[in-house]
């Protein structure tokens, strides 16, 4: 029983480092980001993107030890099923963040006519929706009730942003003298950072999952 919790505490601590390094990542990605759609490729979003690529890595490192330690340990089968999933869950979103980076800078992408107020308020909601399933993540292994609430929280946020994603898409699409191939382009960032949202969502629906079978 002993060496089963302190598995626990491992797990627990690894799951911390991980949610921790890929918040950073989403941070700096989003930040990057609307820095370019400001001011272009800049030296301060080549800094930025390369502190991006930096925390992948860094995400990338904590998901292998934390996977390797889950698989060599005692868990129940169920267990360590969820817990794999929820691990990959939470790393796909630095993965997301950094491909949207990676590809309107690769492609030298203009956009010109997007609302960038807009963009800022997707950003902030991000951030928020991230928070609440850090402070899930931390509750997962103490206060399954509260760590549920905040789960069932993050499809809330995910509702405004896709409200916010709406509204964008259609001032895009009545922008006139803006060429199809510019407004599908437009639309697809919009939208890409809009999923985000479903990403971090989607770990909330694990956490839902790994509780329900603890509960029983």
């Amino acid at each position: 029983m002993a060496k089963l919790f302190a598995e626990f505490d491992q797990v627990e601590a690894d799951l911390e480092e991980l949610t921790k390094i890929v918040g950073e990542c989403l941070e700096k990605s989003l930040e990057s980001i609307v820095l370019y759609l400001q001011e272009g490729e800049t030296q301060e979003v080549a800094k930025l993107t390369d502190l991006v690529h930096s925390k992948e890595s860094e995400a990338d490192e904590v998901r292998r030890k934390l996977v390797q330690h889950i698989l060599k340990g005692s868990l129940m089968p169920h267990t360590r099923s969820d817990m794999l999933h929820l691990i990959e869950s939470i790393d796909d979103i630095a993965d997301a963040a950094q491909d949207i980076l990676d590809s309107i800078i690769f492609l030298s992408l203009k956009f010109d006519h997007l609302n960038l107020a807009k963009l800022d308020k997707m950003q902030e909601l991000l951030i928020e929706q991230f928070d609440k399933l850090s402070q899930g993540l931390k509750l997962l292994f103490t206060d399954m009730r509260q760590s549920l609430v905040f789960a069932r929280e993050l499809e809330d946020v995910e509702s405004k942003l896709d409200d916010l994603e709406e509204e964008i898409t259609r001032e895009i699409g009545n922008t006139a003298g803006l060429e199809p191939a510019a407004k599908l382009a437009h639309r697809d960032l919009v939208k890409s950072i809009s999923d985000l949202g479903d990403i971090i969502e989607n770990v909330g629906d694990n956490i839902e999952t790994i509780v329900s079978v603890r509960k029983g």
